[in-house]
């Protein structure tokens, strides 16, 4: 009889024990993953809105606020975190942030030569000044193979191969932005 009732409890605990594998522990590291990346998507948007609207803030200043809201993140989801761990987080939040802008950063030259859709450059020799207020032909390339040029305050003058305008364009050593 004993060896029934030792049997039967080997069974359970083994049973128990089968199901906390396999149901269980396997969730825990899961949902910790889980609310280690919700901490970090929004910690790069805390360092993003840190940047804009903390603008008079020293460094410092603008992580402490960053970690602040990365605390009541972590309160609401129920997670334990140190401010020091808050605080690596919202860094590698802001090293990529800064990643993101230096692979972004573009030169005068580039700025010129691959400027937005809605943006006209119009060369005067050595300089160039970008400006959206263009017609609504000022994009648009001719049947010819042409493009239309333009004058400082925006006025056609005539045209000219795409090539030629590609070439001008890569010679501008300087860009003025109209505002």
């Amino acid at each position: 009889m004993n060896n029934v009732i030792f049997a039967a409890v080997y069974f359970a605990v083994t049973l128990a024990a089968f199901l906390l594998g396999k149901y269980v522990f396997p969730k825990v590291p899961q949902t910790v993953t889980d609310k280690l990346v919700m901490l970090s998507d929004w910690a790069a948007e805390f360092v993003v809105w840190a940047r804009e609207f903390l603008k008079s803030k020293t460094g410092e200043e603008k992580m402490a606020a960053v970690v602040d809201k990365l605390k009541e993140i972590a309160d609401e989801a129920g997670l334990n975190a140190t401010e020091d761990q808050l605080k690596a987080i919202a860094q590698s939040a802001y090293e990529a942030m800064k990643a993101g802008e230096a692979a972004t950063a573009v030169t005068p030259l580039e700025a010129v030569t691959a400027t937005p859709a809605a943006t006209v450059v119009i060369n005067t020799g050595t300089a160039a000044i970008a400006t959206d207020n263009v017609p609504a032909d000022a994009l648009e390339e001719n049947p010819d193979g042409t493009v239309n040029v333009y004058d400082g305050a925006g006025n056609k003058v005539g045209t000219m191969p795409k090539e030629e305008a590609e070439a001008a364009a890569s010679n501008v050593s300087a860009v003025v932005i109209e505002q």
